[in-house]
This record gives structure tokens, sequence and C-alpha cells, in this order.
């Protein structure tokens, strides 16, 4: 019961999320459209924009902030469930320490929508939306955790010695190594998900269409056992 009403208490406030003070417009405000910016149209209007920070540049007497574009929440932070459909350049007068704006922060903005620059993405000729930043507010790199079921200990879920007292060893429910059912895995920070995929590399570059032996491999989630506090040693046999 306590866990439906939490769950109830929860999707409302989620509903009552409002935009933070730094992303507010006046009321009746048309807002910019990424995507109508990226055609060249849009100009002159006022943007509330977010996603993640890819590169920070310093000129004379300014710095562009290079953002990969993503849907913003009820509440103004940056979402990571969608697809992103680009990038756009964020520009803020004065000098700014990059440290202020480090890489892989999200980032959600208010500005003035500029005409577009032509940049490049690697070697790939791309076109920016650009902004001027008014006000901005940042949010740092999240890990996420996610928890999965990992099973009762070998003798079931309670131990050797049944359900009840779950023997010297059991400590309760789980019994012998049961230490709980679930564990977590790290897999974060997160990252906006591309918005069209990479294209599949081509059959002259590898015999029969597979990578080199040493490419490099995506690196392999982490999994945290229980911490060695809540851990109980196996009953030994006795002869």
């Amino acid at each position: 019961m306590w866990r439906n009403l939490f769950i109830v208490a929860a999707l409302a406030l989620a509903g009552c999320a409002t935009m933070p003070n730094e992303l507010q417009v006046p009321e009746g405000t048309s807002l910019a459209a990424y995507n109508l910016a990226r055609e060249g149209q849009e100009v002159g209007k006022t943007a509330r924009w977010g996603g993640v920070i890819t590169n920070v540049t310093n000129f004379k007497d300014k710095t562009r902030i290079e953002v990969v574009f993503t849907p913003l929440s009820n509440s103004g932070k940056p979402r990571l469930d969608e697809p992103s459909p680009g990038r756009f350049y964020a520009y803020i007068k004065g000098f700014v320490d990059p440290v202020s704006v480090p890489k892989g922060y999200r980032i959600a903005l208010i500005g003035q929508v500029l005409p577009s620059e032509k940049g490049k993405v690697g070697d790939f000729e791309y076109t920016y939306p650009v902004v001027l930043i008014q006000n901005f507010k940042l949010w740092a790199p999240e890990q996420q955790v996610d928890y999965y079921y990992n099973g009762p200990g070998p003798w079931g879920p309670w131990g050797p010695w049944g359900p009840w007292w779950g023997g010297p060893y059991g400590y309760g429910y789980w019994g012998a190594y049961g230490h709980g059912p679930y564990r977590a895995r790290i897999t974060g920070p997160q990252a906006p998900k591309p918005g069209h995929p990479m294209p599949p590399p081509e059959q002259g570059n590898h015999p029969q269409g597979k990578p080199p032996s040493n490419s490099s491999k995506p690196a392999t989630n982490k999994s945290v056992s229980v911490p060695a506090s809540h851990q109980r040693s196996a009953p030994q046999k006795q002869r």
C-alpha cells in the first residue's frame, strides 16, 4: 500500500513540475523550433533549447558552446531517452572558462536565434543553428544504476534449514548464500541517443566485411557485488 501511495505522490509532483527561473519566459512568448532553425528560419525568435555539451571554444570577445540538442522535460532538464535531431552553437558574450561549462554536462538555455553557421563534425560539413544565450542552467552527468534479480542461494530462497529460521548462517529469509536477491549494475553516465544510425563499414575496408582483430571493443558494464559488510560465510560441512 505504501509503495502505491509513493508512486501516486511522485506522479503528482511530476505533473506539477515547472521550469526553473533561469528558463522562464514571459507568458505568450512564441518559442523557436529547432528543426525550423536548422532550415534557416526562426531568426530573431526566443529559443528554449537544451542538450549535452560536446565542446567549448573561447574567442577574443565571446565563448562558443557546442551542444547536442535533446528535448527538455517539464522541469527544463534535457532528456536523454529520445534521439537527438542534431547540434547547435550557443554563444555567450565575453570570456567563460571552459571549466565552468564542462563537456558532458547537460545544459538548458534561453536565448535569441541568430543566422546559422557552417562548421564541421570531424570532416563532415555541418550547418549549425545558432543561439545567443541570455540565461542558462547546468546539470552534472549522472550515473545510472540498474537493479536486477540475482536469485536466491544455492539451496533455494530459505536455505537448507527451512523457511523460518534461515539457519546459523542464513540470518533470515534468504538463508545461506542468499545475501538478498538483487545486484546493482552501473551503466552511466548517459549520453543522448543518435538521431541517425552510423553507416556500416565498406566491404573493401576489411576482408570479408569484418573489422580487424585489434579493433577496440566497447567497455562492458560493471557489476557491483553486495557489500562485504552484508555477506555471510557458507556453512562448512561436518565430517
